[in-house]
């Protein structure tokens, strides 16, 4: 190996660098050698079996700067010397000036292989420079192995060098910008998937949280709509769900031409009731009776609800009379059984009702205010008569008074 220290091998070809040393202007150069030096620099590495190669390059590049951040060289004299120093020093080199030739004819190229393969490092611009062209064809190099320049030496004047220098830097300050762009898009998008993963949980809990909340609100809803309809001491429907539900099932069958039938029925005596037994209890009777009217109705169309007071109507669609009849006997059947006393009653020492029955064919055009002014017209008929028994208005003959067996006669 050459002594480095040596300036007497400096040969013709290498002082061809200083033949064209005129001005050479470049926008991205400066010669503020005071300010680089208070900079950060760019990483050089020569590697070359010629010591005069070194001392020509650093003085041909005495005092340049790219960016206001000026060179720092490093010298390897050999293939393998050069693979050592860039072992430790890749990752801060910009650029590599490379000798082909040295130790052996391949020496340099190994070194590219060295640096691409082995150290991974696809940053670091790799200028190949040669003074044996015939020992690595241009043509073959450049395409087989992976570089970013190739020059003869003999080539390699002082303009040539700071062009080729220049070109070098932007490539790599270029590279190294676009892989801190893209590592700091990669750590952008790790944050946004995880950012995406944190809002899928919170939509997902979001998701149920709304689902359950939905479901709260629609039984809530279910609740109020039931509360509206509900009369709040029988728990049977009230009087705006019964005017409600007899008009709707008016419309409907008047459509259908089927009948509807109507039962009221009333609490006999029931102001002695409440004299004697007191408010409280005449409210429990009147929701033992409401509950006892609703257990009677079997058909999903059926309908109890308070009427008003100590009355309650039952709705009965496609109904006739036989079977309004037959509900009416069930219904006082049922409240007798209940054996609710009632000592101020002159009917019975138990409580009783009076049922008025009324059926009829809906039209369109009518209103069910007939239906239960005929409906009422027989309860005040049943209770005129006696009480304790229900009363039925016939459409053609008018008011047919039928009396039920009382159970429990008064002793």
């Amino acid at each position: 190996m050459s002594n480095p220290n040596d300036l007497s091998e400096l040969n013709a070809h290498d002082e061809l660098m200083f033949v064209e040393d005129e001005d050479f202007l470049l926008e991205d150069a400066t010669l503020d050698c005071e300010d680089a030096l208070e900079t950060a620099t760019w990483t050089v590495v020569i590697v070359d079996d010629e010591p005069a190669v070194h001392q020509a390059t650093q003085l041909a590049l005495n005092n340049f700067a790219f960016e206001g951040k000026p060179l720092k060289f490093l010298s390897a004299y050999s293939g393998e010397e050069g693979k050592q120093l860039l072992s430790e020093h890749h990752s801060e080199t910009a650029f590599v000036l490379l000798d082909v030739v040295m130790e052996t004819h391949d020496a340099g190229l190994n070194v590219v292989q060295y640096i691409r393969e082995e150290l991974n490092n696809h940053k670091v611009r790799i200028i190949l420079r040669t003074g044996h062209p015939g020992e690595a064809p241009e043509e073959s190099v450049i395409l087989n192995y992976d570089i970013n320049d190739y020059t003869l030496k003999v080539e390699l004047t002082r303009k040539r060098l700071l062009t080729t220098v220049i070109t070098a830097l932007r490539s790599y300050r270029d590279v190294i910008t676009i892989d801190q762009q893209r590592q700091e898009l990669a750590q952008t998008l790790v944050h946004l998937e995880k950012v995406q993963q944190q809002l899928t949980v919170y939509s997902q809990a979001l998701e149920i949280k709304v689902a359950e909340r939905t479901r709260a609100l629609e039984k809530a809803n279910q609740e109020l709509k039931r509360l509206a309809f509900l009369d709040g001491l029988t728990e049977i429907a009230n009087r705006r769900y019964f005017d409600d539900y007899l008009l709707q099932q008016w419309q409907i069958l008047s459509q259908a031409q089927q009948p509807l039938a109507l039962i009221l029925a009333d609490v006999d005596l029931f102001k002695s009731y409440n004299d004697i037994y007191g408010h409280q209890s005449g409210d429990a009777c009147l929701k033992q009776v409401a509950q006892a009217l609703d257990q009677v109705l079997n058909r999903p169309t059926d309908l109890a609800a308070r009427f008003g007071g100590e009355e309650f109507a039952i709705v009965l669609p496609y109904s006739d009379l036989k079977g309004a009849e037959q509900i009416a006997e069930i219904i006082l059947t049922t409240v007798r059984e209940l054996a609710l006393p009632h000592e101020g009653s002159s009917v019975s020492k138990w409580v009783t009702l009076s049922l008025g029955v009324s059926r009829i064919f809906p039209y369109a055009d009518s209103s069910p205010d007939t239906l239960i002014s005929t409906a009422d017209q027989a309860l005040y008929k049943a209770k005129q008569t006696g009480r304790d028994r229900y009363c039925i208005y016939h459409p053609s003959s008018g008011l047919e008074l039928t009396l039920s067996p009382s159970m429990n006669p008064i002793s």
